[in-house]
């Protein structure tokens, strides 16, 4: 089956990494991957990997001129369906809410079968109406987001996994604390992700605030970039503005956007995570993985991957005198955080693995197959 994966992205968010994962682990002798994408890091990096890959530039449709959108969307309509005839694909799967739209005006008058990736949770009513309809299967990484798609039929709840081969060796912690100047015996509590107002990173520097009286060697990690940050605004200078005027500038470090997120978890006592209505988390099975307890908001999909009492500590949403204890408790019983963090460790191998979540992947494949040999191509 020769599919053409689509993603609008030029840098790697979770849903790119992801997307890289399951393109390198797909079984070759059933599956031909072929990754269309605007130029940029994503398409470097399938190369590396051996995967081919189109250019082909799908723009924000967004934006006050309606006019501009439809324009838009009907060149990259026009774009995506030579590229999909003439590579004569079996499925076109979209690995982001942009790209879908931009298939769903081609595979039905192609006959090609669609796969969304539902890797968001705001997704508006028009879109999450017409993509249901225009798609063969929906893939949620998440029953909280099979929720917000209605339980569709059409859905299919695959989780996204890491390949546990890639957790660092032992010491890539202590290397990073290092390059940070961050003493080897200071607590170290952070947070991983891109810079955005829903992934709260704002809540994590108000929790700061009320900890670093009460732990003053620790310090806070902020590791991320504002990759996608909507036009006109400036999230990482209000966050630095908020740590000021807390009077936690000297505690609270910006690290910005690295490109060994895993070396930075590693480097953690805690991690933290703060987003409204998670659609996953990557970065949970990310900081698990590693062996590293969490604190986080109870919201989204986070109490689906992190066992509250088990392999982290929940709060409610919003309450960052509830996650300063959770985060204290951690700290304070270094024995209970390395538990939590094994136990991590075995719920990512037993439920979250890389292999686990292309395999996922495959079977959605195998019933589209399945389908197509009782409709025929056209």
């Amino acid at each position: 089956m020769n599919v053409l994966f689509l993603d609008h992205a030029t840098d790697l968010g979770g849903a790119e990494v992801s997307l890289l994962g399951l393109m390198r682990t797909l079984d070759k002798e059933r599956f031909a991957p072929t990754l269309a994408c605007p130029p940029g890091t994503l398409a470097d990096r399938a190369r590396a990997l051996g995967i081919p890959v189109i250019t082909l530039g799908l723009r924000k449709l967004g934006g006050r001129s309606r006019l501009l959108a439809l324009w838009r969307l009907w060149r990259g309509i026009r774009a995506l369906r030579r590229v999909a005839r003439r590579g004569r694909f079996d499925a076109l799967h979209a690995n982001t809410l942009r790209a879908a739209i931009y298939a769903s005006g081609v595979a039905p008058s192609l006959g090609v079968p669609l796969v969304w990736h539902v890797r968001d949770h705001a997704v508006p009513s028009w879109a999450r109406q017409r993509l249901l309809q225009r798609c063969e299967v929906a893939v949620a990484p998440s029953q909280f987001i099979a929720d917000a798609l209605g339980n569709d039929p059409k859905v299919r709840i695959v989780p996204n996994g890491i390949d546990l081969a890639d957790v660092p060796v032992e010491g890539a912690g202590a290397a990073f604390r290092r390059e940070l100047g961050i003493p080897s015996d200071a607590p170290v509590i952070g947070c991983l992700g891109r810079l955005l107002p829903w992934k709260g990173q704002h809540f994590f520097v108000g929790m700061a605030a009320r900890l670093a009286p009460r732990l003053p060697q620790a310090r806070f990690l902020v590791v991320g970039g504002a990759l996608y940050a909507a036009p006109g605004t400036d999230y990482p200078a209000l966050l630095k503005e908020l740590a000021a005027r807390l009077k936690v500038e000297d505690k609270v470090l910006f690290v910005g956007h690295r490109d060994d997120p895993l070396a930075a978890l590693s480097a953690m006592d805690v991690v933290v995570n703060c987003s409204q209505n998670e659609p996953f988390g990557r970065v949970l099975i990310e900081a698990m993985a590693c062996r590293r307890p969490i604190a986080a908001f109870r919201s989204g999909a986070v109490p689906e991957i992190v066992e509250d009492g088990a392999t982290g500590v929940l709060a409610p949403f919003g309450d960052t005198a509830a996650l300063a204890e959770a985060v204290l408790g951690l700290v304070g019983d270094p024995a209970r955080a390395q538990a939590l963090g094994e136990a991590g460790r075995h719920r990512v191998a037993a439920r979250f693995t890389l292999a686990a979540s292309t395999a996922g992947i495959e079977s959605v494949y195998a019933e589209l197959a399945a389908l197509r040999q009782r409709e025929p191509h056209p």
